[in-house]
């Protein structure tokens, strides 16, 4: 889960790759660093924390080539010697690397016992001296040998003191090359290279890449390859905070626009469906389909997984990808759906794997067109979400529920009557997330109360159980405040005993057939002197009469009522965060791509 940056070409490199690193930080910011080549020699400059305090760095030297990297610590501590890029025991090759190298240990001992000196307790650092004992002039066939004695993950960029080329590798782990004129450039991420290459290409698994200023050449497994380039679609200015304190309040507003972006050209004329625009199987035989994802897209699956079960008897089931190994399918026919915001997602990528060998057709529903997870899967749903920035997914947690429903009524095609007034729903739903929207001050008083708390619940039933799990996360991962997401009639099994009057309750009520049974549970915890915070989209006197602190939200169908509520409950999320004067786009320890295991 580290950023990986590069340029070669006619200008200052160190200029274009702190510039770079900046758009690749919310992959990593415990430590960054940039490798400059100039007149036979690499020049290294390094920094604890974020990408500013390089950019205040003045380098003593200049050149037209070098690479750079964002770090999030997973292998040895977030120290300076820690801090990519690192070298091998020459100072002549600098490497940076994103991935986890299983067998690092061995390989250390190894090198070691051989006479190498290893300054860092990355396992990263190990690629360096194996490239070093390799003794040929054909240094992409070096960087292939030393590739074949590694277990595990990798994008890899490789920066030698007397060449004029990068060369870069992946396997597991995402790595494109930017297309310039008389320069190229390296990414993690398509960001990092917005506004200056016209063109990207996504390099495959397997693939090694050599990269000049004038040319790219690329094998895999030996084997010269062409991969196609492709147009970037997004802009530079769709990177800019456009006069927002925060990428996440900005992502959060852009909310109405995502949802009209997602179904846009995807409503049949007269109200007839839904065409997202690929070819799925018949559904005559289908037996099962099961939704995989991690984190927020596996709250997104819950909420899938709830929509369908409303559609069709067909068992439907959803599974957090990162705990797969346990789930068995017999013989049948059997579809999975993979849910991941960057199409990056490690874990789901593997939980992928598993059901791809298991014979189940897949489907990948991601922001990111060109993504690991889209080579894998059999279709692909694009979310046409544009960038997200922020490591707390908002926008893009919406715009995967919206696809989920645009395929749950493509898949499961309704009377015409149905169809229309579901799709008419659908189409109000920028107009209702706007109302939430204008009702900021409202939920920046809450966010303001709940800022004063150390504990809170989000409870919810029904498909708006996941929209308190959803909603309990936001907190934790941007307020830094520890709240739990429950199912409402599971908080007397236990979490009761935890209910005192500094333990605020959000409870999500909408007016369909949950709200009794949520009315009863949120008339035990007013008994327990627990303050009480609801959302709802209609308020009874006998609401009224158990707390003053009521929301009213626009109403809609009860299946797109985690549209509704999830918005609010992001902004009660940030403004929270910003009461407690949290970092909010980057939270510690946090990554916006987790593309390791």
């Amino acid at each position: 889960m580290c950023g990986i940056v590069g340029y070669i070409g006619y200008r200052n490199a160190w200029s274009v790759i702190v510039d770079a690193l900046h758009q690749v930080e919310y992959r990593g910011y415990d430590s960054c660093g940039a490798a400059i080549q100039s007149g036979q020699e690499i020049h290294i400059l390094k920094e604890l924390g974020q990408v500013d305090k390089l950019d205040a760095r003045n380098p003593s030297a200049t050149g037209n080539l070098g690479i750079g990297h964002t770090r999030w610590a997973t292998v040895g501590h977030p120290t300076l010697e820690n801090t990519h890029p690192l070298l091998d025991c020459s100072g002549r090759i600098a490497i940076v690397h994103n991935g986890h190298i299983e067998n690092h240990d061995s390989l250390r001992k190894k090198l070691v016992s051989q006479g190498h000196e290893f300054q860092s307790e990355t396992d990263s650092e190990v690629f360096a001296h194996l490239l070093e004992d390799i003794d040929t002039q054909d240094k992409m066939t070096a960087v292939a040998q030393s590739l074949n004695q590694i277990e595990g993950s990798y994008a890899l960029a490789i920066l030698f003191h007397d060449s004029d080329e990068i060369i870069v590798a992946r396997k597991d782990n995402p790595l494109v090359i930017g297309i310039g004129d008389q320069e190229n450039f390296i990414a993690s991420d398509v960001p990092a290279i917005l506004g200056n290459a016209r063109h990207v290409i996504h390099l495959e698994d397997m693939d090694i890449a050599t990269i000049k200023a004038d040319g790219i050449k690329i094998r895999n497994n030996g084997v010269p390859v062409h991969r196609q380039s492709r147009g970037i679609d997004w802009s530079r200015d769709e990177l800019d905070k456009s006069g927002y304190p925060h990428y996440m309040l900005k992502e959060i507003f852009e909310q109405p626009q995502v949802i009209r972006d997602a179904i846009a050209g995807r409503l049949l004329p007269d109200s007839q469906g839904v065409n997202l625009g690929i070819q799925l199987p018949p559904i005559d035989s289908i037996d099962s389909i099961t939704l995989l994802g991690c984190g927020s897209a596996h709250y997104a699956c819950i909420v899938g997984e709830r929509f369908l079960n409303t559609l069709t008897p067909i068992k439907i089931s959803s599974q957090v990808a990162s705990d797969i190994a346990g789930l068995k399918f017999h013989n049948g026919n059997h579809w999975g759906l993979l849910v991941s915001q960057s199409g990056e997602t490690a874990d789901t990528i593997e939980a992928g794997r598993v059901v791809k060998e298991a014979g189940l057709f897949t489907v990948a529903f991601t922001n990111n067109g060109d993504s690991s997870i889209t080579r894998l899967a059999d279709r692909t749903v694009y979310l046409k979400a544009g960038p997200e920035i922020s490591v707390a997914a908002t926008k893009t947690f919406i715009s995967q529920l919206v696809a989920l429903y645009l395929f749950g009524i493509q898949l499961f095609p309704m009377p015409s009557a149905q169809t229309g007034s579901i799709l008419k729903e659908l189409d109000s739903l920028p107009g209702k997330v706007q109302q939430i929207l204008d009702m900021a001050p409202q939920l920046e008083q809450i966010g303001q109360t709940l800022a004063q708390a150390q504990h809170a619940f989000i409870i919810g039933r029904g498909i708006n159980y996941p929209v308190a799990l959803e909603g309990a996360l936001k907190l934790k991962e941007v307020a830094y405040l520890h709240a739990e997401g429950y199912a409402s009639g599971e908080l007397k099994h236990g979490p009761f005993a935890l209910l005192t009057e500094e333990t605020p309750v959000v409870a999500i009520m909408p007016q369909d057939d949950t709200y009794p049974r949520m009315l009863n549970a949120v008339q035990e915890i007013q008994a327990r002197g627990a303050p009480i915070i609801v959302l709802t989209n209609g308020v009874d006197p006998e609401l009224l009469e158990l707390t003053a602190n009521i929301i009213q939200v626009p109403p809609t169908f009860d299946l797109f009522s985690p549209i509704i509520n999830t918005v609010a409950l992001q902004l009660i999320a940030y403004y929270c965060a910003k009461e407690r004067d949290c970092p909010i786009d980057r939270p510690r320890n946090l990554s916006k791509s987790v593309t390791v295991h």
